[in-house]
């Protein structure tokens, strides 16, 4: 398999007033040619910021510390800012989970992505443009290429910003919560769409979610994040039959069954403060299957079985 991603021992930092607060420690991910990978956790984990940090676009209040994210033999956090342009929405394209705030409001659609095809040498006629559109499944493309973003659903909005960031023919796609805002019929179109894209461009996705539920037939990986670091890695079908750490088994038991209906398995305590993180393994203070050793000790990630663990009490 062709290694087309790694990352190396990521760390990234928040500065808030005098406080530095851990949002990313210590992340390493390795991603081959048409992989698909879903990082998930609840919000605060740490995955939007891990999947910001890929492109070397940390909040503005973020920097990354430590680290190293090789594509194709270049480390990214190395390049200066003419080479990082070729490379952000350019060989990695991203759609972020707010659409309506990443599109210029007072620009035409069509316009908005010709300034991206132009940031990376492209041109693209009125007639290619629409093609573009009619790709991700828009329809009346001819009509909707001349509307601004506010007069689209949220759905056309974030088919738009599919259509960008795929017009440069990128090589790994980043989806940041894509379907957040959405319904959950317009949530299954873009899955579909997404889906339909990484087989007709051979597309590496890395796919950002707090939704077990949306990525087993979408993601063949998962890493699941807790507090800044990740928990447990492995083969999608694996980890969703076989959950290994405390924490992805709370995940999956918290989506909502069928048979179940008004029920639901919450996480028991809060996510913790990242400036104030609890000795031992982060996770134990909500942790069922808890020992002494969990308190005491910080469990490493290490290899178990058909896995990427990191407990003391599986």
């Amino acid at each position: 398999m062709e290694k087309i991603l790694s990352i190396k021992n990521l760390s990234v930092e928040y500065t808030v007033g005098k406080k530095i607060i851990p949002a990313v420690r210590d992340v390493s991910l390795t991603l081959n040619k048409a992989d698909s990978l879903a990082i998930v956790g609840e919000s605060g984990c740490g995955k939007s910021t891990l999947g910001l940090s890929i492109l070397n676009l940390p909040p503005k209040e973020a920097r990354i510390s430590d680290g190293k994210i090789i594509f194709h033999e270049q480390d990214i956090l190395r390049l200066d800012e003419k080479e990082l342009q070729k490379i952000r929405g350019g060989k990695i394209g991203i759609v972020f989970q707010d659409p309506l705030s990443s599109l210029n409001p007072v620009i035409k659609i069509s316009q908005q992505l010709r300034e991206t095809l132009k940031m990376h040498h492209q041109d693209f006629s009125d007639e290619q443009i629409e093609k573009l559109l009619e790709m991700v499944q828009l329809g009346n493309p001819k009509i909707i290429k001349n509307q601004y973003p506010h007069q689209l659903s949220g759905g056309m909005r974030q088919r738009t910003m599919i259509a960008m960031a795929i017009s440069t023919k990128p090589e790994i796609l980043i989806a940041d919560e894509p379907t957040t805002a959405l319904d959950v019929t317009i949530q299954k179109e873009i899955l579909e769409l997404i889906k339909k894209l990484m087989k007709e461009f051979n597309l590496t996705v890395i796919f950002v979610t707090h939704n077990f539920g949306i990525i087993s037939d979408i993601c063949n990986k998962i890493a699941v994040m807790y507090a800044g670091e990740i928990v447990e890695k492995g083969e999608t079908l694996d980890i969703i039959k076989n959950p290994r750490h405390p924490y992805t088994k709370a995940l999956l038991s918290a989506i909502p069954k069928k048979h179940n209906v008004g029920k639901f398995n919450a996480i028991p305590g809060n996510v913790p403060d990242l400036s104030f993180l609890p000795d031992g393994c982060k996770f134990n203070p909500r942790c069922p299957r808890k020992i002494e050793k969990c308190v005491k000790e910080y469990p490493q990630l290490e290899q178990k079985e058909n896995r990427l663990l990191r407990c003391f009490n599986p």
